[in-house]
């Protein structure tokens, strides 16, 4: 399991993590929105393609998780046990468990989207253990789920760390811009995303990190 300095920062993660989250949801979310929809909505171009993107996480969760646990079979069956199966066997948990966490908690909080605000009229808030259209964008699917991987990304192949971790901030850009998220849902969804890749690592791999 973890040891005492991993529990000490991931503690400070959190308290971080609560604190950003809270001070965006009372001051910045809402005005970042608003300037995102202006920015969007002077261009009809751009206003149409925001509004036709695809939702493709479920199946982005899909592939991966396949991929990842038909690569590490292969390995294995072969004899084959180092650190790429390890990796393979690690991310293909962590993404769909990020994508069941996310789904938990969104129905959980049930808050309403940018665009029902922007829309509808609802309050930015949080309606709780609503699951229907325009309600459950916190924390944001997308960046739980990317935040694991890339975590998980740069925990295995640590020489291209500042690849993974940089694609997270243009991940969150794109999500608030488009006025799909909050500032907020997407702090909250890269802390659940970061998290969920180090429980999932403490349990499945640590034995074996000792053995090689």
């Amino acid at each position: 399991m973890a040891d005492t300095a991993a529990v000490k920062n991931r503690i400070i993660i959190l308290l971080l993590a609560i604190l950003l989250t809270v001070w965006s949801y009372l001051f910045l979310d809402t005005v970042i929105a608003r300037y995102a929809y202006r920015l969007i909505s002077a261009s009809d171009r751009l206003m149409q393609a925001t509004s036709d993107i695809p939702d493709l996480l479920l199946h982005i969760v899909i592939v991966i998780t396949v991929l990842c646990w038909t690569g590490y079979f292969l390995l294995t069956r072969r004899g084959v046990r180092n650190r790429q199966t390890h990796f393979l066997k690690v991310c293909g948990t962590v993404v769909p468990i990020a994508f069941i966490s996310k789904a938990i908690f969104q129905y959980g909080f049930g808050r309403s989207d940018p665009r029902a605000w922007l829309f509808d009229h609802r309050l930015p808030r949080f309606y709780w253990f609503r699951a229907d259209a325009g309600y459950g964008c916190f924390p944001s699917g997308h960046m739980t789920v990317f935040a694991a991987l890339m975590t998980t990304l740069s925990k295995y192949y640590p020489r291209y760390r500042f690849v993974f971790l940089g694609m997270l901030p243009l991940l969150a850009l794109a999500l608030i811009v488009t006025y799909y998220h909050f500032l907020s849902d997407v702090i909250a969804g890269a802390y659940l995303g970061m998290m969920v890749a180090f429980l999932v690592d403490d349990v499945l791999l640590e034995p074996a990190h000792g053995a090689e």
